[in-house]
């Protein structure tokens, strides 16, 4: 029987290839988001969950309160680690690590050369984190297949290093990994050289993981090196660093509420009582939250926006909800065309059920033919949108989860789409099947149809109007002042380490170029994604205030170059360590003052160290516009400064003349700096990444709506074409008795535009809620105004009219006489 069903379904499918066409192309588009979607959200939800006991795995946090505000990190105090493991119960296993910045491995040779990998890169991904001073704890909680090495001892003595499978192969070349054993290297970290043996070899893992660390050093080797100790702070508690990690596994039946009510004890025991350190705590991040939650910052774990996800599996599910729905409006418009067959199915003794059976089978080999033409779709639309996607997604052919997920998409597809006009379709009685009238299918005002309709152009809407306000946003955000000039300027840095006069000697080259017209030393840009704060007191006489400033602390050229307005008092004057500060605006608010000059001549303290204030500057964005202004200081520090800024002569200038002057540059910085690479940015590039997420959106955003879009103007054909078929013979009396092409496209064309109207009613609060909130993430936000829901709207209607045309024209333009020959 249902071989028979197949058969007939295809059959018919051929008989008819404008409506199949059209349902399996609505039908592989929206299947095809879906799987791309599916993919997505399997990969950014499959980090590091593949780990043994992941349940129980948790990495200590800390917050840190001061001046009312909580901040944020993902790491603890150097200290921390040892007391948490001798001083709290209920954990299995306590392990700290300490991200570790490599410059060059140098690696001896049999023939006595050293092979040299030089990892100084401009790439700041966190994927490019792959050394890790690590406890042999780590490989307890985390667990590797050892290829040579033992996990309880490899990491027991100083000096030793576990390493990667390929990082193991890219230093000594592929071989054995028991001949790795034994092997030296050396790490150069600035002037500091530590020379390690190689203790074990572990295999890459090839799941997900934000833990990409091909480089595992023994913490014992920085306990050994009183450099090492104190770089890395591993004996205080004054600080908390993002670089100390630690992560530590709960023992069976242990909640983390009963570890988490230990820690204020133990703070309280160890952590210096000053006013830095009062409103000190530690918490515990679950493994599977790394992942998503951004309050940590990034670091080494390439962040996933949690909210966008979810919304992306909702964009698939409108965009298959529309292709079904646009199934359901073209399978009862053709009822008609296929009304005679029902009833002859029905005298031979069909019943219901069966004719179900059969509109259902068709409906599968339709819905079948899109599934295996939204395969063939997804890999070309992943390449083409490699760029908005992370790396490493990709169609995996052998898994049974996607062929589970295909094999559930087929099925609720060919339910939700075919069950509805199967049921509709097989309800006539067949006197009215052979007269060609199937009443409930044919009735005129098919609230139904019309229903669908108005939803799919709403959801059409809303993407259209997201779209917009997406776009208005970037566009703001790209155009909207910081308080400080972008244009022709260009920055570098040279070695944080770095505290010769070489840098200096480079200034004064730079400066004699005819193409910089300025040049300046500082510690950063005026905006950055990251943060670099301090502390200042102020004694106004009556209280004690304490502010934190960021430190953008330059040379005296800094505001000038930038076009920074000095509102009040005067310039900085150059110095190696810090004497004297511009703070700006908000600063000077914070203080109390409401004129400017009142601060200029007062004195902020830093570690008991008096500071004057010599003038105030105005306000400027130091991040993205996510943020509001917030103080600023900026001092001279010449003895810590590194990034070089360039104000570059361009006007009338070509590019290849501007990759001139920087290569002339380049030239300058190489005669000093012969062993660091040399890379430049533009400074308003730099700026345009803070919103690459943003950009994101706005691709993601524009594809959906094409799709819904496209999608729903399929689903209008299909409604055009019933509407057309029942009023064939009114068109055709219409004509004879005069009326004009012109007023029967009106006719056909007025019954759609009115649910398109009603589409944009329904849609315009619903948007303008999504996209209030979606801007409340923003401190500077675009307003949502008037005309953008007027563009959404008049766009609709002109997409709607455009679709609706075709078949109207068409039909107006009919013989009439052929209309009119059959009753």
């Amino acid at each position: 029987m249902f071989r028979n069903n197949l058969k007939i379904a295809i059959r018919n499918l051929w008989k008819y290839p404008a409506f199949s066409g059209i349902n399996v192309l609505g039908l592989a588009i929206g299947i095809s988001a879906c799987l791309v979607i599916f993919l997505l959200a399997r990969f950014e939800l499959s980090y590091d969950t593949f780990h043994a006991e992941q349940s129980k795995i948790y990495r200590v946090v800390s917050h840190l309160g001061f001046a009312g505000e909580i901040y944020k990190n993902n790491g603890v105090s150097g200290a921390a680690p040892a007391a948490i493991k001798q001083e709290i119960t209920g954990l299995a296993h306590v392990a700290p690590f300490q991200l570790y910045s490599v410059e060059q491995v140098h690696v001896p040779q049999s023939s006595g050369k050293i092979k040299m990998f030089d990892f100084r890169t401009v790439d700041y991904s966190p994927s490019s984190i792959k050394y890790i001073i690590a406890d042999p704890e780590y490989f307890a909680i985390f667990k590797y297949n050892w290829l040579a090495g033992n996990a309880q001892t490899a990491l027991q003595e100083p000096y030793q290093v576990v390493l990667s499978e390929k990082q193991a192969q890219t230093y000594f070349g592929k071989q054995k990994a028991a001949n790795y054993l034994g092997k030296t290297l050396t790490y150069l970290d600035g002037q500091d050289t530590t020379t390690v043996t190689v203790s074990g070899i572990v295999q890459d893992w090839q799941q997900n993981t934000d833990l990409h660390f091909t480089n595992f050093i023994s913490l014992a080797t920085a306990n050994q090196n009183p450099a090492w100790q104190e770089n890395l702070a591993l004996k205080q508690w004054a600080g908390t660093s993002s670089s100390s990690q630690l992560f530590v596994q709960l023992t069976p039946g242990t909640t983390p509420a009963q570890v988490a009510r230990q820690f204020p004890a133990l703070i309280n025991r160890h952590v210096p009582k000053d006013e830095y350190n009062n409103n000190r705590s530690f918490l515990l991040q679950p493994l599977r939250d790394i992942h998503f939650n951004a309050d940590y910052g990034g670091g080494y774990v390439r962040l996933a926006h949690r909210p966008t996800l979810y919304a992306l599996m909702g964009v698939a599910a409108f965009l298959l909800l529309i292709a079904a729905i646009n199934f359901i409006n073209l399978a009862t418009a053709q009822s008609v065309q296929r009304a005679k067959e029902i009833g002859v199915r029905k005298v031979l003794g069909s019943n219901r059920g069966s004719l179900i059976k059969q509109f259902l089978s068709e409906t599968f080999v339709l819905t079948l033919v899109a599934v295996l033409l939204a395969v063939l779709l997804t890999n070309p639309v992943l390449v083409a949108f490699s760029k908005f996607l992370p790396a490493g997604i990709s169609l995996p052919w052998f898994s049974p989860a996607v062929w589970l997920f295909l094999a559930a998409v087929l099925v609720i597809t060919t339910l939700l789409a075919g069950f509805y006009p199967a049921w509709v379709l097989s309800a006539a009685a067949p006197i009215q099947s052979l007269k060609g009238q199937i009443a409930t299918a044919t009735t005129r005002k098919a609230y139904l149809r019309k229903t669908l309709i108005v939803f799919q152009f709403t959801i059409s809407q809303v993407f259209i109007l997201g779209t917009l306000v997406v776009g208005a946003q970037i566009n703001y955000l790209r155009n909207q002042d910081m308080g400080f000039k972008q244009d022709q300027i260009v920055t570098f840095e040279t070695d944080w380490r770095d505290q010769s006069q070489k840098k200096f000697v480079l200034l004064n080259k730079i400066r004699q170029m005819p193409a910089v017209a300025q040049v300046s030393l500082s510690h950063s840009t005026p905006a950055l994604s990251g943060t670099n704060t301090m502390v200042f007191k102020y004694l106004d006489g009556k209280k004690e205030i304490s502010l934190i400033l960021h430190n953008k602390s330059g040379d005296e050229n800094y505001i000038n170059l930038y076009g920074i307005k000095l509102l009040a008092g005067r310039n900085i004057r150059p110095a190696d360590t810090l004497q004297e500060l511009l703070i700006n605006e908000a600063g000077a608010r914070s203080l109390g003052f409401k004129q400017a000059d009142e601060a200029v001549g007062k004195y902020l303290l830093l570690d008991q160290k008096k500071l004057p204030i010599v003038g105030v500057i105005s306000d400027f964005n130091v991040q993205s516009l996510h943020k509001a202004i917030e103080p600023v200081f900026i001092g001279s520090e010449n003895r810590y400064a590194r990034t070089f800024n360039l104000k570059l002569v361009t006007s009338g200038k070509s590019a290849a003349e501007v990759k001139a002057t920087m290569a002339q540059v380049e030239q300058e910085f190489k005669k000093l700096y012969p062993d660091q690479n040399f890379h430049y940015t533009f400074l308003d590039e730099t700026i345009a990444h803070f919103y690459d997420n943003e950009q994101k959106t706005a691709a993601i955003v524009r594809l959906a709506t094409g799709l819904a879009i496209f999608i729903a103007c399929l689903g209008l054909l299909g409604l055009v074409a019933f509407t057309v078929t029942q009023r064939t013979k009114e068109i055709g009396i219409r004509k004879v008795l005069g009326a004009s092409v012109t007023s029967i496209v009106t006719l056909l064309s007025r019954d759609f535009l009115k649910l398109v109207l009603l589409a944009n009613v329904i849609a315009w609060p619903l948007a303008g809620w999504f996209m209030h909130q979606w801007l409340q993430d923003f401190a500077y936000r675009t307003p949502i105004s008037w005309w953008l829901f007027a563009l959404a709207g008049l766009a609709a209607i002109l997409m709607a009219l455009l679709a609706v045309s075709f078949q109207a024209i068409k039909a107006a333009v009919a013989n009439p006489v052929k209309s009119l020959r059959t009753e």
